[in-house]
């Protein structure tokens, strides 16, 4: 065959190769593709994938499990496969509350009892069974209104935690610079709330004195607040925010006292409470509804950044325990599978959430686009 023919002929099958690679690209949003998010409560979650209205969802627990011992749903990944270790409820403080009469010392003996609850909890989850495990479960079943199996099944995706290390504020820092490049959030908003830079801010939003200072509190024979109770915000149902459900519980102790009790404290539930999501919660700490506060990190940092919202966080409260959840039988097995379909997040808004993080770090990775579905 002539030189020039057979040049002719490789360089149409090339061209035929790009238009076909290129059509598959533009058919799969480009750039890899592009998968779409909605906000949905969490609770209604696994309905939405059930009924189709969305092809996969990614939330905490025991929203994970509850679709998957009810065979609606299947883990496509774990959150600790996105991002290992990574932090997720925080304890936070109003500064209004933090500055009032007795505020300082209130809030100790609330971060004194948390950190009894969590350390309560950890030991129950380790033993596996006994009075204790079997108190902690019941104790979640009333709370999340799931039933037990469901509930044993999400514990072994989730760690309680209340120290704040290095690894703790370096994730917040991740997570605040990802808000910047969302353009979410702006370098001049943290300039404007007196910050130099996201290590800076990050190294001002987390005071760890509070757990420092616990080991100094005793217990209290009288109830140092009575008529003035702690205001507690903490969201429906979440599993992660467990320790104040048992910092309040009267059996824990044996002695017919909550935790909270134990170190002189009046702590009831905040106007709104249990609220469906973090970003209403801040809405409530905004409001002056909140004093103390279980919520996920990234709407406590996103709200203070954009709104100028007066808290700060004092503690921990887990780590871990999200999920990827798509149908049974959707034959999806990768992220790639999500390409041109829609996965809901918790909000709204959406965005202001770890789980929309999450989402969009494992996206990413493999070159995929996460955008609003529109």
């Amino acid at each position: 065959m002539d030189k020039k023919v057979i040049l002719a002929v490789a360089v149409a099958a090339i061209v035929v190769v790009g238009i076909a690679s290129a059509a598959l690209l533009l058919n799969r949003g480009g750039n890899g593709g592009a998968v779409s998010y909605l906000a949905f409560a969490p609770k209604d979650m696994k309905a939405a994938l059930a009924t189709d209205q969305v092809d996969a969802y990614i939330a905490w627990e025991p929203y994970v499990s509850d679709s998957v011992v009810g065979h609606v749903g299947e883990v496509l990944l774990w959150s600790e496969e996105i991002m290992s270790g990574h932090p997720c409820c925080v304890v936070l403080l109003s500064n209004s509350f933090a500055a009032g009469t007795d505020g300082h010392e209130l809030s100790l003996r609330f971060v004194k009892a948390h950190i009894e609850a969590t350390k309560w909890m950890v030991d129950a989850l380790e033993a596996g069974s006994g009075t204790n495990y079997t108190k902690l479960v019941d104790m979640a079943v009333e709370f999340t209104q799931r039933n037990s199996t469901v509930i044993s099944a999400a514990f072994q995706h989730l760690e309680f935690r209340y120290i704040m290390d290095s690894a703790f504020t370096s994730a917040l820092e991740q997570f605040t610079e990802m808000y910047v490049e969302l353009n979410m959030t702006t370098t001049e908003d943290l300039t404007d709330r007196g910050y130099t830079s996201v290590e800076d801010f990050v190294d001002s939003y987390v005071n760890t004195t509070y757990i420092e200072q616990a080991a100094t509190v005793l217990p209290s024979a009288t109830i140092l607040n009575p008529d003035s109770p702690i205001r507690l915000g903490y969201l429906l149902g979440d599993l992660h925010q467990m320790a104040q459900v048992v910092a309040l519980n009267t059996e824990v102790l044996g002695t017919g006292k909550s935790l909270f009790q134990e170190y002189g404290l009046n702590v009831q539930k905040a106007t709104g409470a249990p609220f469906a999501n973090g970003g209403a919660e801040m809405t409530a700490f905004a409001g002056g509804l909140v004093d103390i506060g279980y919520l996920g990190a990234p709407p406590a940092i996103l709200r203070h950044l954009n709104e100028a919202i007066g808290a700060t966080i004092i503690a921990q409260a887990n780590v871990e325990g999200s999920g990827l959840v798509v149908a049974v039988g959707s034959g999806i097995t990768s992220l790639e599978g999500l390409v041109n379909k829609t996965v809901a997040v918790p909000g709204p808004p959406p965005e202001s959430s770890i789980q929309f993080l999450l989402l969009k770090i494992a996206l990413e990775r493999e070159g995929l686009e996460l955008k609003v579905k529109t």
